[in-house]
């Protein structure tokens, strides 16, 4: 009798009306398929959000938020600081192949529909974390304040400017005024260093909070099982050294540089944004004005909820997997095509 009352009172090791700690939760075993690199695709972003906290730290030992200051701290940074120029670029870097895996991320979880019903939440949480991931970009991308991203930031700043309704607010918030002036470089030297990492971090808590709680997505093929700890660990901990070598060697083949310093009264010769910006530069620059903007904010719209309108396209019967590849493909090509064509002109 005693061994049967025993037997009832566990389950899975786990006695029966005790709360589960976050222990428990983290401990959840994982299925197969998130050995496949292709599934690996959300853990590479937060190690590399992690490389930008610690290089970003540092930086800001040095660098001063003042027009007068920042370009001549930059040039310090990547000149006389003892491997000051290493910490830049192993920031620029973090920074640049985290919106690109973010990107293949989001390429992967829509193509393979894996936001389908429970992962809602889960999709909408990752949009907003690339969207964060974007202003932190173009904050970081300002800061130098040489001739290059002045201008460039003077470009972004007035697209942001044309948004309806809100442009104009948004334009004077981030400037400071109706032009770019010290006031806006303090102002995004604050948004890349205090609001927005704490933004960044909250809500990629808060997405893997969601992940461990909804669960994967089943994949066909993934059958079996494994501890978070030590396999799934260990994969991510060899993962992250394979990152660190690659950017190691992106530093010393490609060492960050600094242009003339920032000159209003002389346009820059290339006032293109940074790359992830460059499509949507070209976007705006081809079509008219109103036009390009309200499509922007459109397709934005649509991708944050675009689980909502899968489900209702299924309701009706369409076909989901084909339509997805199409509509992938599609937008990956005009992406491409326009980040072209911002190179070339």
């Amino acid at each position: 009798m005693a061994s049967e009352v025993s037997q009832a009172q566990v389950e899975g090791d786990q006695p029966v009306g005790q709360s589960k700690s976050w222990i428990d939760y983290i401990q959840k075993d994982l299925p197969e398929h998130l050995d496949w690199w292709p599934y690996t695709l959300g853990a590479i972003p937060l190690t590399l959000f992690g490389l930008l906290v610690i290089t970003g730290l540092l930086l800001t030992f040095y660098y001063v938020p003042s027009p007068d200051k920042a370009y001549e701290s930059i040039e310090q940074i990547t000149n006389e600081v003892y491997l000051g120029w290493f910490v830049r670029g192993v920031h620029k870097f973090s920074v640049d192949l985290m919106i690109l895996f973010l990107l293949f991320h989001v390429i992967r979880v829509f193509l393979t529909r894996a936001y389908q019903a429970a992962g809602e939440l889960k999709w909408i949480t990752g949009s907003v974390v690339l969207l964060v991931t974007f202003a932190m970009g173009f904050t970081g991308y300002s800061l130098v304040y040489d001739n290059v991203s002045y201008w460039g930031m003077t470009v972004v700043t007035s697209m942001l400017g044309n948004l309806p309704l809100v442009g104009t607010p948004l334009l004077y918030l981030l400037r400071g005024g109706e032009e770019v002036s010290g006031g806006t470089l303090l102002r995004l030297y604050d948004l890349h260093t205090k609001l927005l990492p704490v933004l960044l971090g909250g809500l990629v808590l808060g997405h893997v909070i969601v992940v461990r709680l909804v669960g994967f997505v089943d994949v066909p093929g993934s059958r079996s099982f494994h501890p978070f700890y030590p396999e799934h660990t260990m994969l991510m901990g060899a993962v992250a050294v394979g990152l660190l070598v690659l950017i190691v060697d992106l530093v010393m083949i490609f060492p960050p540089v600094l242009g003339p310093p920032a000159n209003p009264q002389e346009v820059a010769s290339d006032v293109s944004p940074p790359w992830y910006f460059s499509a949507p530069y070209m976007w705006i620059t081809l079509l008219p004005g109103p036009v390009a903007l309200w499509s922007l904010l459109g397709a934005a719209g649509l991708f944050v909820l675009y689980p909502f309108v899968d489900r209702i396209l299924v309701q009706r019967g369409w076909p989901m997997a084909i339509i997805n590849a199409v509509v992938g493909a599609a937008v990956v090509g005009v992406v491409v095509v326009l980040m072209i064509l911002d190179t070339r002109m």
